[in-house]
């Protein structure tokens, strides 16, 4: 039985409010996607316990103004920037022609959702608690991350069932037999650019028609709003636009809505209709052997032509701190070889560092959010750091690559230690015994030059090229200074027999010598500066 609109499940993305937002002055505010664009200068961001839900709602709604804004040349951005909040008429011009199309409950055009499932699970139907719109909510088989309890308890209302689905572009991993991810395989860092105002943020998002990614389709281009609302199962795509990827269907979803009036398990808030179950399949993925996709959101590791691999994206490393990726993930890169890999940055930063664009910022501000997997189905942790790019380093390689040359000597530092703690410690590669003080000192290590690190880069904002040696040779002894004092730490900690006081002593010197060998090969430092 059809039941009437006033009897149906009904939850409006544009007009109901769902997206929370931090007020600048504090306190926070729950708008619905037509409100948050048209208020966006009003707000600093978008608040939600998860940062991959942040990110997805970004993409959503640079998605969104892409296609309001549709801006085509950098003189379109300057007056957007000098206006300094987003064109009501544009906004409301795109409600009126596809609001309809962002219901959750939509019986034939439900939001990023297949309209050929019934709203509510039918006989042969793969159906699945609605724990899977998250990563972070264990489910199925996947291990347990911040909750413990059964999946089966598990109940949405609208508005974490909403976050959940805008995730599901950017982060959908591999889940199985048959279950692929999304269109950035296994996902990668996203660089997010901040601001003052979440209208900052959004405007500095938003890219000009040659810097889209280079293998998007400018014929067929299916937006989620503008597409027919069905998702095959399994349905490989070789051509996919730009806003088709930013609303890219990896999953063959349909929710079940209920009627709750009870507690969400994710937030607390009661709502009339709470969503427990699901169909939660594969939905749409790129062949194989297409063309890798370049996200602008995202930084690449370009191997050389040798290796026989393809690009790949920056991911989160475990017991990797994300500032070691700042050259990467932020600045440009000769590509002239040496120890450091060459990388591709993210196409909005190669947007802002050379177009004239009207932004009034010194410092980029940029937010970059990742989940660890084992490159398969389990996900182990997410990362969420921010960082403050100075304006004069966005173009210059030469900054690129000396801060490329830096990360590089700290690791190739690091490995001085785990070599010399070995020696030390009478420890073999395969041995356990002081494994953990051993990976305590590294850590201490490269916690210790995180501070550092931020000063070598704002040192560099301020100097000429010519200048970057002097700046470079500074942060090689602070990089030896501290990998002595880790070692110092770590060694001291093995015992104050006779035996390890006289390892000790000979392991100082090992590391003390070795590091010198690695400072004058890479930088050529007088012997007095490296043991000062």
């Amino acid at each position: 039985m059809i039941q009437s609109r006033a009897d149906a499940p009904h939850f409006d993305l544009w007009t109901e409010p769902w997206i929370t937002l931090e007020r600048p002055g504090g306190g926070r505010e729950r708008l619905g996607i037509e409100q948050t664009l048209l208020r966006a200068h009003e707000f600093r961001a978008i608040y939600e316990p998860s940062p991959l839900a942040v990110v997805g709602t970004h993409r959503l709604l640079t998605a969104i103004l892409q296609a309001a804004v549709d801006p085509q040349k950098a003189a379109d951005l300057r007056r957007l920037w000098a206006a300094g909040r987003f064109s009501e008429d544009r906004v409301r011009a795109f409600g009126l022609h596809f609001g309809v199309r962002f219901d959750l409950f939509s019986s034939d055009a439900p939001f990023l959702q297949s309209a050929d499932l019934a709203l509510q699970p039918a006989k042969g139907e793969l159906v699945k608690t609605a724990a899977y719109l998250f990563l972070e909510t264990p489910s199925g088989s996947s291990i347990t991350h911040y909750r413990h309890g059964s999946e089966e308890t598990q109940v949405f209302c609208p508005v974490c069932a909403a976050a959940g689905l805008v995730t599901m572009p950017a982060f959908a991993t591999s889940g199985g037999a048959g279950i692929k991810p999304s269109i950035n395989g296994v996902p990668p860092i996203y660089v997010v650019p901040g601001g003052r105002t979440l209208f900052e943020s959004l405007a500095a998002s938003l890219l000009l028609p040659k810097n889209l990614p280079e293998v998007a389709s400018h014929d067929v281009d299916k937006a989620w709003w503008s597409r027919e609302p069905l998702v095959g199962h399994g349905q490989e795509v070789l051509e996919v636009g730009y806003l088709h990827s930013l609303t890219f269907p990896a999953r063959r979803v349909r929710l079940h809505p209920g009627e709750l009036g009870a507690p969400c398990t994710r937030c607390g808030q009661v709502s009339h209709w709470g969503v427990r179950t699901m169909v939660f399949d594969m939905g749409e993925s790129r062949p194989k052997d297409a063309p890798i996709w370049f996200d602008p959101f995202a930084a690449y590791i370009l191997p050389d032509d040798t290796s026989g691999k393809g690009p790949r994206p920056v991911r989160p490393i475990a017991g990797h701190a994300l500032w070691r990726e700042f050259g990467a993930l932020f600045l440009p890169h000769s590509g002239g070889g040496g120890k450091a890999a060459n990388t591709r940055r993210p196409g909005v930063l190669y947007q802002l560092a050379n177009e004239d664009l009207g932004i009034p910022w010194e410092d980029y501000p940029f937010r970059c959010v990742g989940v660890r997997t084992d490159m398969k189905a389990k996900v182990f942790e997410w990362v969420d750091a921010g960082f403050e790019v100075p304006c004069r380093l966005l173009s210059n390689e030469r900054a690129g690559d000396t801060v490329q040359e830096a990360t590089s000597f700290a690791t190739d530092c690091m490995a001085v230690l785990r070599g010399a703690f070995r020696a030390a410690s009478t420890e073999t590669r395969k041995g356990e015994r002081h494994h953990g003080l051993a990976q305590r000192m590294i850590d201490d290590y490269w916690t210790a030059l995180a501070g550092p690190f931020r000063g070598f880069v704002a040192g560099l904002s301020l100097l000429s090229p010519e200048q970057f040696e002097t700046q470079a040779r500074l942060w090689a002894q602070s990089v030896v200074r501290e990998a002595q004092r880790a070692f110092v730490r770590a060694i001291s900690a093995l015992g104050d027999d006779a035996e390890n006081l006289r390892r000790q002593v000979q392991g100082e010197r090992i590391c003390r010598y070795r590091l010198r060998v690695l400072t004058q090969k890479r930088y050529p430092l007088h012997e007095e500066e490296v043991n000062d």
